[in-house]
């Protein structure tokens, strides 16, 4: 007989216990106790898987939706006598999102999963330096520097605009660069302005990462740490073969919520860098200009032309959804691979520390 795991020998015994409740249900066997026990483990289960529910249909139901509209034929689109599936499937709303006058969109991906994984990577090197020394360096004005940290979680970026804007259009370091060059640079529209900031902390959401991770590191046991000092580690030495491995979970956490919330950043993007390859920027003005977009997309070819108008209010809710939806497919496929990892370090992040 092969030996059972136990996670399976408590699968058994779950449903041998239930067996025998019924069983003893039946023939009187249980106390008012045992039953009013049974029956409250019962609602409250069934009160857990309601929830559950209710919260995955309100999560499905947006992309569902999506889903219907970008794939449902022209010639059935006003027709609502179907609400979840389409009478009609047609891909042409996907070929014209796919298109290159109007999303460009593999040109696009590729040009957004670079910046994005770039300044990913720099927000969680310099998020995960900020926050060890905050945890673990004690010196003078640590807290109050701390609180600006969280200062730039309160404050809503709106109302460093100005300031930002004028920062990279007279970008200059103590008047350094104005000295060799004879002027500031200017630092507007090119990638360069996104990664200082993402590499001086200044990133979007920076300080909300450098918060999980100061909790997490806070967490972690501080006599490994001494131990490898004694042993001659430095601070980068012991930050990047010790802590970080300690924090896998907790880095796995920040780097997914970075790299999520720089892909559909459109705030830095048409401030500092507004490419027309950015596929959230380009999102963004695609929906104030839909009728024009649909229109010029559609003069390049007959075959999309003859079968929709670009006038027609469905036609634009279309050519949306499909557009929503190819932004959304990359984000949906990361988190299909990293959700384990995901939900587990999300879980302990901020948990920890005194």
């Amino acid at each position: 007989m092969t030996k059972m795991s136990r996670k399976e020998r408590l699968q058994m015994a779950e449903e041998t216990a239930g067996i025998s409740f019924w069983v003893d249900l039946k023939k009187g066997r249980l106390s008012k106790y045992t039953i009013q026990k049974k029956v409250r483990r019962f609602l409250v289960a069934l009160f857990r898987y309601v929830i559950l529910i209710c919260l995955g249909f309100v999560v499905i139901t947006p992309l569902w939706t999506l889903a219907k509209d970008a794939l449902t034929d022209p010639n059935v689109l006003a027709d609502k006598s179907t609400m979840w599936i389409p009478q009609k499937v047609s891909t042409l709303f996907m070929e014209m999102a796919l298109s290159r006058n109007l999303m460009d969109f593999w040109k696009s991906l590729g040009y957004t999963m670079v910046m994005t994984i770039a300044l990913t990577f720099l927000q969680v090197l310099s998020a995960g330096l900020a926050a060890y020394s905050f945890a673990r360096l004690k010196f003078k004005g640590s807290n109050i520097l701390f609180f600006f940290v969280v200062l730039t979680i309160v404050v809503p970026p709106d109302a460093i605009m100005l300031a930002q804007y004028s920062a990279f259009r007279n970008f200059d370091i103590f008047g350094i660069i104005k000295a060799v060059t004879g002027k500031p640079l200017n630092l507007l529209n090119k990638p360069a302005s996104q990664f200082i900031l993402a590499g001086l902390g200044m990133g979007v959401r920076s300080g909300l990462y450098i918060y999980f991770l100061r909790q997490g590191i806070r967490g972690l046991p501080i006599s490994v740490e001494e131990a490898a000092h004694v042993d001659g580690a430095g601070f980068l030495t012991t930050f990047f073969r010790i802590v970080m491995p300690s924090m896998s979970g907790s880095i796995l956490t920040v780097s997914v919520l970075s790299f999520l919330w720089n892909y559909t950043d459109t705030y830095y993007s048409s401030l500092l860098n507004p490419s027309q390859y950015n596929l959230a920027y380009h999102y963004s003005s695609l929906q104030s200009n839909i009728r024009w977009s649909i229109d010029t997309a559609a003069k390049s070819n007959s075959a999309w032309l003859s079968q929709i108008d670009p006038s027609n209010p469905y036609v634009q809710t279309a050519v949306i959804s499909a557009c929503s939806l190819l932004v959304v497919l990359p984000l949906i496929i990361l988190y299909c691979f990293v959700q384990k990892r995901f939900v587990q370090g999300a879980a302990r992040s901020g948990l920890g520390g005194d």
